[in-house]
């Protein structure tokens, strides 16, 4: 599947499905070889190795982990912002974060992705349990 000069209108349909059971290769088709991935809780991202170390260690950290669209909206200057929330299980319970991703565009991929989001239920729930901590551990 290729994304080249998909337009951001399209986007939140992809970027949805690839949430809704990610996989590591879903999550890294509609990035540049370049783009840079910020968020909180890790240093700034830069380029699609290290965004698919970031996304392995994601997935390995919390299995099961998937994330729901709401809403998305293009800004006039064609910025694509999505919506949405993360639901991870951690130490036996479901975790729902809120996010609202920012987008930019190069030639129909994303070039850059700012996440925003209160990363404190994430650390909170790793916290209380010590089965998550190996999994943090393992992933270091």
């Amino acid at each position: 599947m290729t994304f080249k000069n998909t337009p951001p209108e399209t986007f939140p349909e992809i970027f949805a499905a690839a949430w809704a059971n990610p996989t590591l290769d879903s999550l890294m088709v509609p990035l540049r070889d370049e783009v840079v991935l910020v968020q909180p809780l890790s240093r700034e991202l830069v380029g699609k190795a290290e965004a698919r170390r970031a996304f392995a260690k994601i997935l390995k950290r919390f299995p099961g982990v998937c994330g729901t669209v709401h809403a998305h909206a293009i800004s006039d200057d064609l910025h694509l912002y999505i919506d949405w929330t993360l639901k991870a299980r951690i130490g036996g319970r479901m975790i729902a974060v809120p996010i609202i991703d920012k987008f930019w565009f190069l030639d129909g991929l994303v070039s850059k992705r700012i996440a925003y989001f209160d990363p404190a239920p994430i650390i909170k729930a790793t916290l209380k349990s010590p089965r998550q901590w190996l999994r943090v551990l393992s992933t270091l």
